[in-house]
Formats: C-alpha cells, sequence, structure tokens
C-alpha cells in the first residue's frame, strides 16, 4: 500500500521513444530564510516551479540544476535531505551512510491527449510527459541573474516566497502544492535531526511522521493526494501545457 504522500499504482504501461517526454524541476529553498523559489511569469501572471525537458546526454539532475538556473535566476545546488528510497545502497557505502539523499522526492506522470482539428486532421501525436521534482537550496546571500533563460522566457522572474504563498499561487495545481509542502516538511526534518532532535515530517495540519533509522516512513495520514484530485489537476496541466508548448518546457 502507498503512502499518503502519493497517488494510487498506475496500470502497467509502455511506451516508445517519440511518446514520452522526460523533464526535471527544482524546488528550490533558501534555508537561511525557509522561503522557497517560485518562478512568476509576469507576461501571463502564471507562477510555477522551474521545470523543463532534459536534453539528448543530459542527466536528470543536470537538467534539474539547469532548468532551476534558466527559469529561476538563481544558481543551487542539490539539498540532501532525509529522505525514504527504494533504491539500494552500495554494500562499500552503507557503513557511513546518514541518511542524506539528493535523489527525487517525487516523481509525476502525465498524460498529454491528442489533439484532432474539425477536419479530422491530427494537430498532435499527444504523449506522457514525466517530471522528476528534485530538491535544491541557495545561500542566504544568493543574487538573482538577469537573462538567464531562453528567448521566449525573458519575462521569467524568480521570487522567494514563503510556503504560505507558494502555496496559494500553485492553488491551481494540487500536486504542485504537495511536491512544495512536503519537500519543506522533509527539509525541517533533516534540520531537526542535525540538530539532535527527532527527525518527524510535520505538515501544515499537525500530522506527522517518524523518520527511523533505517529511512523508511511509518504509515500515517500526512499530506493526502489522494486520487480524486487527479481528473481536475490533469485538465489543468494539459491545458497549460499546450499554451507552453512552444517554449523549452
Amino acid at each position: 500500500m502507498l503512502m499518503a504522500f502519493s497517488t494510487g499504482v498506475v496500470p502497467e504501461s509502455l511506451w516508445y521513444c517519440s511518446d514520452f517526454r522526460l523533464a526535471a524541476s527544482l524546488v528550490i529553498i533558501q534555508p537561511s530564510s525557509g522561503r522557497v523559489v517560485l518562478v512568476h511569469d509576469t507576461a501571463k501572471n502564471y507562477w510555477f516551479l522551474p521545470r523543463g525537458r532534459k536534453d539528448v546526454g543530459e542527466s536528470l539532475e543536470e537538467a534539474a540544476l539547469r532548468e532551476g538556473y534558466e527559469e529561476s535566476g538563481y544558481r543551487a545546488t542539490f539539498l540532501p535531505l532525509l529522505l525514504p528510497s527504494g533504491a539500494p545502497i552500495p554494500p562499500d557505502a552503507r557503513a557511513g551512510d546518514d541518511g542524506l539523499r539528493t535523489e527525487p522526492i517525487y516523481i509525476r506522470a502525465m498524460g498529454i491527449p491528442s489533439v484532432v482539428d474539425r477536419s479530422n486532421r491530427i494537430r498532435s501525436r499527444g504523449e506522457e510527459y514525466i517530471v522528476f521534482f528534485y530538491v535544491g537550496q541557495i545561500p542566504a546571500d544568493a543574487i538573482r541573474e538577469e537573462g538567464t533563460g531562453m528567448a521566449d522566457e525573458q519575462a521569467y522572474v524568480g521570487k522567494l516566497v514563503t510556503p504560505e504563498e507558494a502555496r496559494e499561487h500553485l492553488a491551481y495545481d494540487p500536486f504542485l502544492q504537495t511536491v512544495v509542502t512536503v519537500a519543506l516538511d522533509r527539509w525541517r526534518a533533516t534540520e531537526r535531526h542535525a540538530s539532535g532532535q527527532n527527525s518527524e515530517i510535520e505538515d501544515r495540519t499537525g500530522t506527522s511522521i517518524r523518520q527511523t533509522s533505517d529511512t523508511t516512513d511509518a504509515p500515517a495520514e500526512t499530506v493526502s493526494v489522494g486520487a480524486a484530485s487527479r481528473p481536475a489537476s490533469q485538465g489543468r496541466f494539459s491545458n497549460w501545457f499546450r499554451r507552453q508548448s512552444g517554449s523549452g518546457g
């Protein structure tokens, strides 16, 4: 049974290389202030997490840092967090493993439907869009650089916002709200662990789960992203994706 952090198990699927896009997104936290970076498209008054497709030959990690920089103007590095993972730890690293990870905190799969015009001609074949979410950090004295994006991204402005402001700006997409909320909770849990306190993860409702010694979460109800929210969110994403189809995303 999956945790309440996740939606349900999806059916086994197979996609040919022309029918999917791999993308990376970066939740950028400023630990000194507890704020998070969102990108504001000032031309369309639209807020989002920096995100985009990986280039040929580029790793997902490289893509996450590149997109974070290009779209927000901030040079981030990965933020090690106490994260559970299904990935094995190499035998020679187990003795010194401290539970800190820079692996993806979330993966999102979105089906982008095909588009057929009134003459029944296919305008877009549709595809599966798969996003890997990472967590990054910037220092207290970080300075935003101008003109880092592509030609069609010059209206993008990276802004440091409070967690409450981030949730408000991302209210159009409950999944993105959840990604930001869980990333911030994991960061707080990691900070508590580093200071010798227990490493529970708490959401804004006060529910929590405890980080165990093997970095596996004890079952608990926390930030819920149940399947009931999927259809509306997916529709909003599909519409947004079409509007952005000319950009690097």
